[in-house]
């Protein structure tokens, strides 16, 4: 008698404990929050961008310091103080964008795959977005790019690459595809941004099917930005 009710015990908690967990896996189910391949490239870019700005700063502190020491050993003369202003006027003027430039580097184009969408498949996944342009100048950025235009438009600081419909919105102009980014850097670095495996460029060619090609130049020219810069909440100190 005690058997029999001992295994009826053991019956009872096991069927309590499968519904339990029963339970518990729908709750973890109901929970669980389903990301698309889509939103996890873009955290991963996301993480990219992060650490590309932070490699930035440390050499725009590094460059900082250089220019101090530079200022500090220069002789006190006219000719040397004022000729090493102009260098440092020359440098904030290509910086900002207000000069034209040239110099190697590469032409990228991209492009709305042409292939047929599969079945069920979202038709965004065969466009070009503002963030995959936005993407693939923060990895150009990122491997070096001394200067870059997206249809010979000038990407400065301010620059917002925005969403417009069927077109992208630079600078404050509509733009439809293609993208031409033109890139000033070193070639061989600019060309693996795109090409290299897990990069950006890659995915988006591999897994959507978006054209994508890497031109590797000698001379590029890229134009100054001719829109004006104006500053809502930055004011100079007196």
């Amino acid at each position: 008698m005690k058997k029999s009710y001992s295994r009826l015990n053991i019956i009872i908690l096991t069927i309590i404990l499968g519904l339990l967990i029963s339970l518990l896996i729908r709750s973890i189910e109901e929970k669980n929050v389903h990301v698309s391949l889509e939103e996890v490239r873009d955290y991963k870019q996301s993480l990219e961008n992060e650490k590309a700005e932070i490699e930035n700063l440390k050499s725009v502190i590094s460059a900082t310091k250089d220019k101090i020491n530079n200022f500090n050993m220069t002789k006190i003369k006219d000719g040397d103080i004022t000729k090493l202003l102009q260098e440092e006027v020359n440098e904030y003027k290509t910086l900002a964008g207000s000069t034209d430039v040239y110099g190697p580097g590469v032409i990228v184009i991209i492009d709305d795959a042409s292939r047929e969408l599969y079945e069920g498949e979202n038709p965004n996944n065969v466009l070009v977005h503002n963030i995959d342009v936005l993407n693939i100048v923060n990895d150009l950025k990122a491997a070096g790019a001394e200067a870059i235009s997206i249809n010979n438009q000038r990407i400065i600081s301010s620059t917002e690459i925005d969403c417009s419909g069927y077109t992208i919105e630079i600078n404050g102009v509509d733009y439809g595809h293609p993208f031409i980014i033109k890139a000033i850097g070193e070639p061989a670095h600019l060309e693996a941004a795109i090409n290299a495996p897990m990069a950006y460029g890659h995915d988006l060619r591999l897994v959507y099917g978006i054209f994508i090609e890497v031109n590797p130049s000698a001379y590029i020219k890229i134009p100054k930005y001719e829109g004006s810069i104006l500053y809502k909440y930055t004011k100079s100190e007196k």
